[in-house]
């Protein structure tokens, strides 16, 4: 009687490859939308009020109807803020993400899931800079100009 022991291959030795973890769409797609849709928002928003305010009946006017137009406006453009903020905020961490799971990546940092979500999110980070960069000079825009003068 022989005692054959087989020997089975260690988790190390395995040939499975290893799947990097990928990015998860919703926060790709908060990174890519959420400045530019505070943009548009606020764009919309404080244009149709402007608009409703100080040119009612197609007649301009030289101060608008509601005296608190100026803090409404504010207000909409402050949460239009910290929702471009919060988007941002998101595509930079994508991007800081992907870049540990690239470094990360023993031989294969060329895999095409890895060069989609990387692609995705610098799209994100760029786009949400630009609309960031928008929102701010619109802010300022707002703060300088009376709505009744655009």
């Amino acid at each position: 009687m022989s005692s054959a022991r087989t020997v089975a291959p260690s988790p190390a030795q395995s040939p499975t490859p290893v799947v990097p973890p990928r990015l998860p769409g919703s926060r790709a797609l908060i990174g890519m939308l959420a400045a530019p849709f505070a943009w548009a928002a606020q764009m919309g928003i404080t244009e149709a009020l402007a608009a409703q305010t100080c040119f009612p009946r197609n007649r301009p006017l030289t101060a608008p109807t509601l005296p608190w137009l100026d803090a409404i406006i504010l207000a909409v453009n402050g949460a239009c803020l910290v929702l471009g903020c919060c988007g941002a905020f998101s595509a930079w961490r994508n991007v800081r993400f992907i870049r540990r799971i690239r470094c990360g990546m023993p031989g294969n940092a060329g895999e095409e899931p890895v060069l989609l979500d990387s692609f995705l999110a610098q799209v994100g980070a760029m786009s949400s800079a630009l609309f960031m960069f928008a929102l701010i000079a619109t802010d300022i825009v707002v703060l300088i100009v009376s709505p009744c003068r655009w």
